[in-house]
């Protein structure tokens, strides 16, 4: 393995400390009693998605190694390897002094850096030249899309689904990791697997620590990214096949030794796949799990930084003699394209890590066949601004985050008033994590379920889109339970049924409907601060 060099170290340093400076500014702006409670309020689902971590962390540092939902109130069993990630990374958090959110974010500034460095390994697979290598790194990192051009060809089109480069975390390295570090570390797995599959085949199939690193590699994936083995699968079997049957660098014997990571993603794979389809309640998760694809115009603009340069790559490259080193990242672009509008409700997932191949593509193209045509002296600047277009969308969002969080009282979201906080602790002090707690949530992500669940580690009744099953009907109940017309028996009934413990009123609750819990004889008030009541359930 090559030395990385200290420009790239500070790079990396530099982006995760970029990545980082709205949270940052999260915690400085808490007003007084207040705390941040560590997610970005930008775009809005990922203060949910967020939450869910933050509950998969509680049940890591509880030693609760079978991950079991939070969100919703059926009982289902807990499964081993499930969201593993996020419970070792609790786990690893019980071991230090400090919370469950300076640990994830910790673990997401860290892995920012290594996805970096990663990139920088990725590109030097692929060109010799430093600068070829920093323009590789460059569009693998800092480049975003231009699909915001719809807002001013189609704002109608985007009056209903945003431009990509401000929602879809997958669709970009560095957008990911400023959200979430698994998002990092799938993408950091990928190249160690290419990488390793890469120097293994060409080597002969004779090297077994890279086929150890390739197995522990596609293992680690399968755990943090199941969903990708329906692209790296294929990938590699292609690129086997090429090595044996074209190239014939790699004997047919030795290709056989990929039974061996094959064997061990494939079953960490269809084990996850079996456990969660074979319960109801997490078949009921499974097919709320739905990520389609948008139109494919969104893509085509979300993607235009990259598929330009390609483009006027392409004919230089058909044309050359091209070594085969370049039949993976076209094989991988390709394959994800295919799964983009495929049979499968999880299409987005296949993004992840899609622009690693295209940034070493991308950089070939504005290497080889862009900056030729441009003179010596305005090269340096033809590609600062070509990249200072191209990652604008990215930039915006790491603005827009800090100047959002610069005022805590526009956005309670992402902030825990006195009140909350007060609750919380008496949660933590007073009630069993199992004891489920009726909350509230709702489409527009707003509610008690999902906070509580991220600041406790709490059950509770509704709280996330697709981990509260049976979603839809829930927030029906949630309506009907807080209309002032419902029967009390009907309340009492459905508490009864859900095995309810503990009901959390607070603002969000009082304007979903207008009935008093004081009137209820069945529910005791046992906490009270400010706008917050937590009632304790009567006669279960």
């Amino acid at each position: 393995m090559q030395r990385i060099p200290a420009s790239v170290w500070l790079f990396a340093l530099a982006l995760a400390a970029i990545t980082t400076l709205p949270y940052i500014v999260g915690v400085a702006s808490a007003p007084a009693g207040w705390a941040y409670s560590g997610a970005l309020p930008i775009p809005s689902g990922v203060q949910v998605d967020f939450n869910s971590h933050m509950a998969k962390m509680w049940q890591g540092a509880r030693g609760e190694w079978a991950y079991r939902l939070l969100f919703t109130h059926e009982p289902h069993p807990g499964l081993p390897l499930v969201q593993g990630f996020y419970v070792a990374l609790g786990a690893l958090a019980s071991l230090t002094p400090f919370s469950l959110t300076a640990v994830y974010h910790i673990a997401r500034f860290a892995l920012t850096a290594g996805l970096t460095l990663a990139l920088w390994a990725f590109a030097s697979h692929f060109f010799e030249r430093p600068a070829e290598r920093w323009l590789a790194l460059l569009f693998g990192t800092v480049v975003s899309g231009w699909s915001w051009l719809l807002l001013v060809f189609d704002p109608a089109l985007t009056a209903e689904l945003a431009p990509i480069e401000f929602w879809l975390l997958d669709a970009y390295n560095l957008f990911g990791a400023l959200m979430m570090p698994h998002f990092a570390a799938a993408v950091i797995l990928q190249v160690a697997i290419t990488l390793a599959f890469e120097h293994w085949a060409r080597s002969g199939g004779g090297r077994w620590r890279l086929l150890a690193l390739l197995t522990l590699a596609l293992a680690a994936s399968a755990i943090v990214q199941p969903y990708g083995a329906a692209l790296f699968g294929p990938l590699l079997l292609i690129l086997a096949a090429y090595h044996v049957f074209s190239a014939r660098r790699l004997p047919l014997a030795h290709a056989l030794r990929l039974a061996l990571p094959f064997g061990v993603y494939g079953a960490l794979t269809i084990y996850q796949a079996l456990a969660i389809n074979g319960d109801p309640v997490w078949a009921g998760f499974s097919a709320q799990n739905q990520t389609l694809s948008p139109l494919v115009s969104y893509y085509l603009l979300g993607y235009l930084p990259f598929i330009l340069p390609a483009a006027f790559g392409a004919r230089r490259w058909l044309a050359s003699a091209a070594d085969d080193r370049w039949w993976l990242p076209i094989l991988w672009v390709g394959l994800a394209a295919a799964l983009l509008y495929a049979p499968f409700p999880t299409q987005r997932r296949y993004l992840l890590g899609v622009q690693t191949p295209l940034a070493v593509i991308a950089a070939y193209g504005w290497s080889r066949a862009v900056l030729p045509w441009i003179r010596p002296r305005l090269r340096l600047a033809a590609s600062a601004g070509y990249f200072t277009l191209a990652g604008a969308a990215l930039a915006a969002v790491i603005l827009a985050n800090a100047l959002a969080l610069m005022h805590p009282e526009a956005q309670m979201s992402v902030y825990d008033q006195p009140d909350e906080r007060q609750g919380y602790a008496w949660l933590r002090r007073e009630a069993d994590p199992d004891d489920l707690v009726v909350t509230t949530f709702g489409w527009d992500g707003r509610g008690s379920g999902g906070r509580l669940a991220a600041a406790v580690g709490q059950r509770v009744f509704a709280g996330h889109w697709i981990e509260t099953v049976n979603f839809d009907a829930k927030i029906a109940q949630l309506r009907q339970f807080y209309d002032p017309d419902t029967p009390d028996a009907w309340r009492r009934a459905l508490l009864i049924d859900i095995g309810a413990v503990y009901v959390w009123v607070d603002e969000e609750t009082r304007a979903l409907g207008g009935w008093d819990p004081e009137q209820a004889a069945y529910l005791q008030p046992v906490f009270r601060s400010g706008q917050v009541t937590i009632y304790r359930v009567l006669g279960l």
